[in-house]
């Protein structure tokens, strides 16, 4: 592929930016900029952005696992009843005694051999995506019509929001990814009508399965959890964020990754739970994530103030060189200790379910065609916490 003549110009780049990823191409390929940071400066503090990054494995990962003195930031700066508050009671968004207590009753619900029992609705999902992106045509986007909506139908699914909400759910999250443009944002002290209704949404489904449960999330907490629908609503909704968005790139970065390598047809040559990750690990979904300071720490030598925000490198902690050999060379049969679902007490809760959704929705979409070619102009995300697409042509045969 011609990286040179492939983009396309229609970004628009967050204003919390790093100054050098400020440009289109350096968002899609940060990883020259990460080299110089972790030889120069592995942990720094940078004034226009008022934060401290870190980017190295060693002391990423420490980070990660260090949930005392390290805690995520509050979705609202606000302690009032708004919506964002009210999603601030997922476990993405607390820490210590309330995060431990909610994860523990959450996670029966997201071990393997639960999730296990969801393939065949994933196998289903995934085949008719595939029918309903390919009649007619040949040529279609990748992103929009696959790797975006296959994701968000199966954690719906998951969850127990009925298919035919998808349109709103897919409205509601795209609104709030406007207004959170990345990890160093925060949305304020509004009220977000979107977040509202989905507030709304979500309080009405939780009563509906107390009353009628059925085979889903949102029942098995409501019939065999102690947490109340606060908790049970910012949860699930939270689920669908991360599910989706996470998801998408991940089956996007993977596509694109085995394209710019000529696998797609060598696949079958290698084990594809091992390949993906190592696509985790190269295009990490998730570049960064952001932790503030309970307390004055040092960390790599860089003495860093109570009350200050820590962005961790996820995507340059991938490929440290300390870590990794070759790290900027994607190898196939490489098993990483990557980064990518986290470390400590926030380490992603829905892994599993991503592990065994991807190697599906790929298996399952590269089975289908003799020829997949990606084609131009594609569009990264604008957010330098991700890595993935908004817009990736493909045609296939």
């Amino acid at each position: 592929m011609d990286e040179n003549h492939s983009f396309s110009s229609e970004i628009e780049i967050a204003e919390s930016t790093p100054e050098p990823l400020q440009s289109v191409h350096k968002l899609h390929d940060p990883f020259d900029w990460y080299k110089e940071m972790r030889d120069k400066a592995p942990v720094r503090y940078d004034p226009h952005r008022d934060v401290y990054d870190v980017f190295t494995y060693k002391h990423v990962r420490k980070a990660l696992e260090d949930g005392e003195h390290l805690i995520r930031p509050n979705l609202s700066s606000s302690e009032s009843d708004t919506p964002l508050s009210y999603i601030d009671n997922a476990i993405v968004w607390t820490d210590g005694p309330d995060h431990n207590q909610s994860k523990g009753q959450l996670f029966p619900s997201f071990t393997p051999n639960q999730i296990t029992d969801f393939r065949d609705n994933i196998s289903t999902i995934v085949e008719k995506q595939i029918r309903l992106t390919v009649d007619n045509t040949s040529r279609f986007d990748f992103v929009t019509d696959f790797a975006a909506p296959v994701p968000l139908r199966v954690i719906m699914d998951f969850v127990g929001v009925p298919d035919h909400e998808l349109d709103q759910i897919l409205d509601w999250l795209l609104k709030f990814r406007d207004q959170r443009h990345s990890e160093f944002s925060q949305f304020g002290n509004g009220r977000p009508s979107h977040m509202s209704e989905a507030v709304t949404y979500f309080k009405k489904l939780i009563a509906k399965r107390q009353s009628d449960p059925g085979d889903d999330l949102i029942s098995r907490l409501v019939t065999s959890t102690t947490l109340d629908e606060v908790a049970i609503g910012a949860n699930c909704f939270n689920f669908i964020l991360a599910g989706q968005g996470t998801l998408t790139n991940l089956l996007s970065d993977a596509l694109y990754t085995f394209a710019k390598h000529n696998l797609i047809g060598e696949l079958d040559q290698y084990d594809l739970d091992v390949v993906i990750e190592e696509v985790l690990r190269y295009r990490a979904p998730l570049q960064s994530r952001s932790r503030v300071t309970t307390q004055p720490l040092t960390l790599g030598g860089t003495d860093i103030p109570e009350g200050e925000t820590v962005i961790l490198w996820i995507g340059s902690a991938n490929r440290d060189p300390a870590r990794f050999t070759q790290p900027d060379s994607f190898l196939p049969e490489r098993n990483p200790d990557h980064l990518s679902f986290g470390r400590g007490p926030h380490t992603c809760i829905g892994a599993p379910l991503a592990r065994l959704e991807a190697p599906i929705a790929l298996q399952t979409f590269f089975d289908t065609f003799d020829q997949i070619n990606i084609g131009a102009p594609y569009q990264p995300t604008p957010n330098p916490s991700e890595l993935g697409f908004e817009r990736l042509p493909v045609e296939v045969s």
